[in-house]
């Protein structure tokens, strides 16, 4: 297999300079869907993590308990409540509308996966045609024909297995043969985490040895989705958007982690990304 282990060079191909005359919402919206009554932060940890890389504009669509607590996070964050404490279908045609007015959506982070959550995933897949980041909760409901090129999934090895009925191979070598030939039979762009991310599109493929053992606290996988939102508002083409991604957050965690160790935290990593992205973008 033919593929490009990342490095920082990646960051300088991802962000472009920026016109003078630049506006709110040139470099992207990012339109949040997902939280329930039991997972309240997640889709904050999204929008913050896309808002530090780079986007101008995030909205959460949640339950009306995730959507409150996420609007304490901070005052950037947009948010709009639904009624219940689960997402379900009846909240697709609010999602429609919203979706609109942005330029990705984040899918599936604290969502939870049950019968109205896979109809309401499947649906927004069929009838949306946006560019997604498919992560967490929502991949495990997902049908994998409903995967298209407008799709970045985010996977880990469980939800992998789910989506695709088939284990990830612990071989580096297998594993990233598996990726290719996933993300080429579905069309789609494929960011499968560990302990080495391996991104491909079934065209180009590259490995991102950029992470830390301490990755292992809830939420990293959240910021990976907020990153890879960003990028993709930044019209790169979806491999490279999802290569950057990978690389930002696990060289960020990386990083933090050396100091943090044990009581790493994904907040650290958020207030790190402007860190790790000054310093490759202007050398």
């Amino acid at each position: 297999m033919i593929y490009t282990t990342l490095n920082q060079k990646i960051i300088k191909t991802v962000y472009k300079k920026r016109d003078n005359w630049s506006h709110k919402g040139n470099f992207g919206k990012v339109l949040v869907v997902g939280g329930s009554e039991e997972y309240t932060g997640s889709p904050a940890i999204v929008a913050l993590s896309a808002l530090r890389a780079g986007a101008d504009l995030t909205k959460i669509i949640a339950p009306r308990r995730a959507a409150d607590t996420c609007a304490g996070f901070s005052p950037e964050i947009i948010t709009e409540a639904i009624n219940g404490v689960e997402l379900n279908s009846s909240a697709f045609h609010i999602i429609k509308e919203e979706s609109e007015k942005y330029n990705v959506m984040v899918l599936g982070n604290g969502i939870k996966t049950g019968y109205e959550q896979t109809i309401l995933v499947n649906k927004i897949l069929k009838e949306i045609s946006m560019k997604i980041v498919l992560d967490a909760d929502a991949i495990k409901v997902a049908d994998a024909n409903q995967l298209a090129k407008n799709i970045v999934i985010t996977p880990n090895s469980n939800e992998f297995k789910i989506l695709f009925k088939e284990d990830p191979s612990k071989d580096l070598e297998k594993r990233i043969k598996q990726v290719y030939e996933k993300a080429r039979e579905f069309n789609t762009t494929i960011i499968l985490k560990g302990h080495v991310d391996v991104i491909s599109n079934g065209e180009n493929t590259f490995i991102n040895k950029n992470n830390s053992v301490y990755m292992t606290k809830g939420g990293t996988g959240d910021s990976l989705a907020g990153i890879t939102a960003a990028m993709m508002c930044q019209n790169n083409n979806l491999v490279e958007a999802a290569a950057a991604a990978a690389f930002i957050n696990g060289y960020t965690g990386r990083t933090v982690a050396k100091k943090e160790r044990e009581s790493f935290s994904v907040m650290h990593l958020i207030d790190n990304i402007g860190e790790t992205i000054n310093k490759w973008r202007y050398q």
